[in-house]
Parts: C-alpha cells; sequence; structure tokens
C-alpha cells in the first residue's frame, strides 16, 4: 500500500488531499491545511478560473455537458474544494432563486421544464457540501423523498414506476451530504429514504448483469451515471455492512487491479469538459483512490478480493 499511497500523493492537489482525508486518516488540522490550497493549484484551480463573470460555468445552469455550471459545481465538490468558496456558494444561491419550481424541485433550464429526480438529487448533493445552512435544501431534500417508489429506488421519469440505478445513486449521495449538514432531527426520514435505496440497488446486486457495459467500465468523472465502482465508493463511505450481493462486484473490482497495483482508467463519458483529467487505458488516480478505499472497507468480508492475481 505504501507504494501506491506514494504514487497517490505525487498527483495532483486534490488527490493528495482526499488520499490524506479518505485514506491516511489525517488530522483534520493537516486536511485543511490542504484542502485551503486547493482553489489556488491544481484541477481545483483551473475548474475555478473557467467561471464567467456572470457566475456561471459553460453557457447555463445544465447547458452544456459537461461544462454547465450545474456540472463543474457537482465536480469541485468531488475534488473536495473548500465549502466556503464564494465563487460556488454564490451561484448556488441564485439557483435556488431562479430555479426552484413551486413543487420543491429544480427547473436548470432556461425554458419550462418539470423537474428531474436525478438532477434534483445531485443540486442537493453540492448544495448541502458549498451552503449547508440553506433552509430551502429541506423542500428539495422533502421533494426528492417523495419521489421514492415502492422498490425503494427512485427515477428521472416521473411515469416511472420503478427506480433506475443513475437516479438512485445520485440521490443517495445526495441524501447522504444532506444528512451529513443537518441536525438529528431530519435523520429518520432520510436514513429510511436510504435504506430503502440501498436496498434497490442489493436486490439488483448493483445491477452487475445490467446489458449496459458500461456499469462495468471504470469511469471518471461519474457525472450522472451509475456505475459499478460508484456503488461501492458510496457503500464504502456510508459505512454499509457488507451484504453478500455484493461480493461479485468486489470481486470484479479487485480483479481490475495492474501488477503494479494500481487501476485504470476504462471510459469517459462523451461531452464537452473544460479540460481533459486523465488518459484512458492509463493508470487513474482517481480510480485508484477509489478502489483502494472499497477493499479497505471490504476486504475482510471478501478476502479473494485481496492478493488476486492482479490482470
Amino acid at each position: 500500500m505504501r507504494k501506491q499511497t506514494d504514487w497517490l500523493l505525487a498527483g495532483d492537489p486534490a488527490i493528495r488531499y482526499l488520499t490524506y482525508r479518505d485514506l491516511l486518516h489525517a488530522t483534520p488540522e493537516q486536511c485543511e491545511a490542504l484542502q485551503a490550497r486547493l482553489p489556488q493549484e491544481g484541477i481545483c484551480a483551473r475548474l475555478l478560473a473557467c467561471q464567467h463573470e456572470n457566475g456561471h460555468w459553460g453557457l447555463y445552469y445544465y447547458q452544456p455537458k459537461w461544462t454547465s455550471t450545474h456540472y463543474t459545481l457537482l465536480e469541485l465538490k468531488n475534488l473536495g474544494a473548500p465549502t466556503a468558496l464564494t465563487a460556488c456558494r454564490s451561484i448556488i444561491l441564485r439557483m435556488f432563486d431562479e430555479c426552484t419550481l413551486p413543487g420543491g424541485g429544480m427547473n436548470l433550464s432556461r425554458h419550462a421544464h418539470p423537474n428531474d429526480t436525478c438532477v434534483d438529487a445531485m443540486v442537493l448533493n453540492y448544495a448541502s457540501y458549498f451552503c449547508p445552512e440553506e433552509p430551502r435544501l429541506d423542500q428539495l431534500a422533502g421533494h426528492i423523498m417523495a419521489e421514492q417508489r415502492q422498490d425503494g429506488g427512485f427515477a428521472w421519469d416521473a411515469s416511472a414506476d420503478c427506480g433506475d440505478p443513475h437516479t438512485t445513486i445520485c440521490t443517495m449521495e445526495g441524501l447522504g451530504q444532506y444528512a451529513a449538514s443537518r441536525a438529528s432531527g431530519k435523520q429518520v426520514s432520510v436514513s429510511e429514504a436510504m435504506r430503502g435505496g440501498v436496498s434497490f440497488l442489493l436486490s439488483n446486486h448493483l445491477f452487475i448483469d445490467s446489458t449496459d457495459r458500461r456499469f462495468q467500465k471504470l469511469t471518471y468523472p461519474a457525472r450522472y451515471r451509475y456505475d459499478l465502482l460508484r456503488a461501492l465508493e458510496f457503500f464504502a463511505r456510508e459505512r454499509i455492512c457488507f451484504d453478500e450481493r455484493m461480493r461479485e462486484a468486489i470481486l470484479w473490482l479487485a480483479g481490475k487491479q495492474t501488477r503494479e497495483g494500481l487501476w485504470r482508467l476504462e471510459h469517459t463519458h462523451a461531452g464537452n469538459v473544460h479540460f481533459p483529467l486523465e488518459e484512458i487505458g492509463k493508470p487513474s488516480r482517481f480510480i485508484t483512490l477509489k478502489a483502494m478505499l472499497v477493499l479497505r472497507a471490504y476486504g475482510r468480508d471478501v478476502p479473494d478480493a485481496i492478493g488476486q492475481n492482479p490482470a
């Protein structure tokens, strides 16, 4: 593990911060010092420099994929940017002012459009991170939870009877961040909704047999799309107890490890980007960090995943 962590620490400042936070369990003071540098260095600084004078990235809140305000805020959150960044907080508060629908959802389009639970959940994720004190988060979270289907999943299609994996994983991440930003009085309903979402994913064995082969591609950034690593990372971060229905996915992830103990980037979702982050086919610090986090969480439960002959 030492060689792997040394390789991670030689990467972008955001990777160094996430490695210290997630794998090395550094002190809060150490983490804060590393995090404070992100707006001035590396990927986070470059993303912040892409913001226009009107406060937006791209053309508008959701246009275009993936350089829009929405997806840039999501990426800054996932990179661990400081929560107090004015550049992020100001545009999020404007988003609530300009995009909140009467029913509690959001419309990030320039034109009249019904809310999309998948988009709402991603907004909840980064808005809870950057603006945890915002009272309108409660309305947004309540609206999202009211959309839960009987199978425990969530769906972007308002007419769908069943959940879909993309919306469900976005919702699980959003509710998890929302719960972390709220007092205990809000936890009961959120916990129940999250249990339903976890049950939905597990009952489908994490969709490992899906005909969508992208679910089994090591991808970064994930954007709104579901994949196996994203689900496993969510389980690890939320400290979800091991379930036998995770086993196949954990073994799949372990089998992707190279002889050097790293994981390669296999796929990126097509669309506009501010700048490329990593090269497909090459070892990925983002993927390796996530994979190490997952195997640390569940390696004892799936000992076959540790010490496999790497690919």
